[in-house]
């Protein structure tokens, strides 16, 4: 999976842009503020149909218009296909081929990526919603009835908390009881579905992930990785993935905590309380992990996205590095960078090209970015 060339319209600082690109390695160097970032949350927003930086589209839109426009070409096994994403404040226009997608979700996953950025050391530290975040985003990438019941269950668990807050003034109403009983099951088989599918994902992303730290801490460090559910908080994960339990275990599960989620107004079971669980030799990752090692999880993470997608799709991602050599030590710079195999098209943005190691600057194409001014190296 290669881009050929990307083309932005009315895009961040970008009024009009278009770059051939090298099917291998392209170097983004210049200034922080510059327009660096805004190349690679492109190429993210043609993959995923968001910014990996702001939830507002609008944002994205250059000052004074009202529409951006982020378009390329795809190759893939030496077929060529257009994508374009073009968004205003009424939403968002998605073309595959020419062909208009009605649904965003017939758009994601044309595109894959792998974001490595400064914020993603956030994975170890910070909130689970980043945790769960990182696992959601990778299964859009190639799973479209994953990305569909994802969606679903956001918007039932939303109709759920809405009822669980009017049923304060009367939470003894049977036709209430019923009625939150029936919106608890819908909610179930899908709670079910995920959890299933996510378990999977851990333990296979864990072992490339293992294999990653590995290599990374010259074998002096051990990475394991866990799915932490709040379905299965007492139960051994194999009777899960065995399917001994279905969508009625998981509704009374649900159920029995009627009262406490009436008196919060929102529901304490379910994938939108779940976890990712680090452990470092042994120890709680978020607790013990020294800065240098969170770093190390976190890039064995990406790279290991690469090993997986390629395993889902067929092909390698696109891979996007944006300033994240300015938060790695030199060891790990240099884990990263030969790690960038000449299949896997790759983008990295850094302050100044002596960043970059010569041998691969030399197999690279290289954009010199000023205030939205864009110069290839010759």
């Amino acid at each position: 999976m290669k881009i050929k060339n990307l083309n932005l319209l009315y895009f961040r600082n970008y009024t009009s842009l278009n770059l051939d690109l090298h099917p291998s390695l392209n170097i983004l160097v210049g200034n922080n503020a510059n327009g660096k970032t805004n190349i690679i949350e492109s190429i993210f927003y043609l993959a995923l149909a968001r910014s990996f930086r702001t939830r507002r589209d609008s944002e994205t839109i250059q000052f004074g218009q009202e529409a951006a426009c982020i378009s390329c070409e795809l190759v893939k096994n030496n077929n060529h296909v257009d994508i374009m994403l073009a968004m205003n404040d009424k939403g968002k226009n998605a073309k595959i081929a020419g062909s208009k997608k009605s649904k965003l979700t017939d758009f994601v996953g044309e595109l894959n990526v792998v974001l490595f950025s400064p914020d993603d050391l956030q994975l170890v530290k910070g909130s689970p919603s980043f945790r769960r975040e990182f696992i959601d985003r990778e299964f859009y990438q190639f799973s479209r009835i994953y990305h569909k019941y994802s969606l679903m269950y956001k918007h039932i668990l939303k109709q759920r908390n809405t009822f669980l807050k009017d049923m304060r003034k009367n939470r003894n109403d049977e036709m209430s009881r019923i009625y939150l009983e029936e919106v608890t099951f819908q909610l179930a088989k899908l709670a079910l579905f995920i959890t299933r599918q996510r378990f999977k994902f851990v333990k296979q992303i864990a072992s490339y992930a293992q294999k990653s730290m590995n290599n990374i801490s010259d074998g002096k460090e051990k990475l394991d990785i866990f799915y932490k559910s709040s379905i299965l908080e007492n139960m051994k994960e194999d009777k899960l993935l065995l399917e001994d339990i279905d969508e009625k275990y998981v509704a009374d599960l649900i159920m029995k905590k009627m009262n406490e989620d009436i008196n919060n107004g929102s529901t304490r079971i379910g994938i939108h309380q779940d976890d990712l669980i680090f452990y470092i030799n042994s120890l709680d990752a978020k607790i013990y992990a020294s800065q240098g090692q969170q770093r190390s999880i976190v890039l064995s993470l990406r790279l290991a996205e690469l090993d997986f997608l390629k395993k889902e799709t067929g092909f390698y991602p696109i891979l996007l590095l944006d300033d994240v050599l300015s938060e790695l030590d030199k060891t790990r710079q240099f884990k990263l960078l030969d790690a960038i195999d000449s299949n896997i098209q790759t983008f990295i943005t850094a302050p100044s090209i002596s960043d970059i190691k010569e041998s691969l600057v030399k197999n690279a194409k290289v954009f010199y970015i000023n205030q939205g001014i864009v110069e290839i190296s010759k």
